[in-house]
């Protein structure tokens, strides 16, 4: 069994979505090995860390050339680690598959530091959080921590490396980014003036998207709480409800406990 000593928003997602594969990651320890599109994913996010901490240093980012290599080492690095879901390979050699996904790489970040970056005025890259709680019960408030990709003065941004275009509302929906506020409230002591999502998407062309809205209004923040209360106490009480019958992420290509999934096998 794993101790935690923190909840993040990427483990309250999972609860959220299906208690069952929390229980299985994150109570029993059964840590799956990354796709192809997360690691994929994760190098085009730390070849732009980097080149956003010399931004903050020298006013300047790196050539593209630079962040291509930055990738490209980041990529061969977490290569090995890949397990490939069906849907990644679709037929093909994952040899084959390996080298698509790193050419779409290349492709992806270098739409986003021609089209993005140069307009990045980055004053904070990887800015970790803690919010504290203390709610009423008899069970154990644990600490939210997240990491908000970068802060442009009073600007919180979330990059997104993705397969897909997103839908026309992903920032106004996305309650990653009002976990982010919330994060940069308890760092500032004031709201963030916008919210900002910025999408590299790997079509045939990788092209770029940037969606920004107003910093939430406190209700949606205290909603967030509301739901982190309600999810740090069904936890200490063993409750991990499973996704519902013909929900999105019960498919192999979204879960990897799918075929060892109890539910599955009656």
């Amino acid at each position: 069994m794993e101790q935690q000593n923190h909840i993040s928003f990427t483990q309250l997602n999972m609860y959220l979505r299906c208690g069952e594969q929390y229980y299985r990651r994150y109570v029993k320890g059964e840590k799956l090995p990354p796709s192809g599109n997360m690691v994929r994913g994760r190098s085009c996010h730390r070849a732009e860390e980097i080149n956003y901490k010399h931004k903050i240093e020298t006013s300047s980012d790196i050539t593209i050339s630079e962040v291509q290599d930055l990738f490209s080492d980041e990529w061969e690095r977490g290569k090995f680690e890949i397990v490939w879901r069906p849907d990644e390979l679709d037929g093909a050699s994952p040899k084959l598959v390996e080298a698509k996904f790193k050419d779409s790489g290349i492709g992806l970040i270098t739409a986003y530091h021609k089209e993005i970056a140069p307009f990045a005025h980055p004053t904070n890259v990887e800015q970790e959080f803690t919010v504290q709680f203390q709610f009423e019960g008899a069970f154990t408030a644990l600490p939210l921590y997240g990491i908000i990709d970068r802060i442009d003065n009073d600007v919180v941004i979330d990059a997104k490396f993705q397969s897909r275009s997103p839908s026309d509302n992903d920032a106004q929906k996305d309650i990653q980014l009002v976990a982010y506020q919330l994060g940069y409230e308890n760092l500032k002591g004031q709201k963030p003036r916008k919210l900002r999502k910025e999408y590299s998407i790997a079509t045939k062309v990788a092209k770029t998207k940037i969606q920004e809205i107003d910093a939430h209004e406190p209700e949606r923040i205290y909603r967030l709480l509301f739901v982190i209360e309600r999810v740090m106490e069904a936890i200490s009480k063993g409750i991990f409800l499973p996704a519902t019958l013909g929900h999105w992420c019960c498919d192999p290509r979204f879960c990897g406990y799918f075929d060892t999934c109890k539910l599955r096998q009656g």
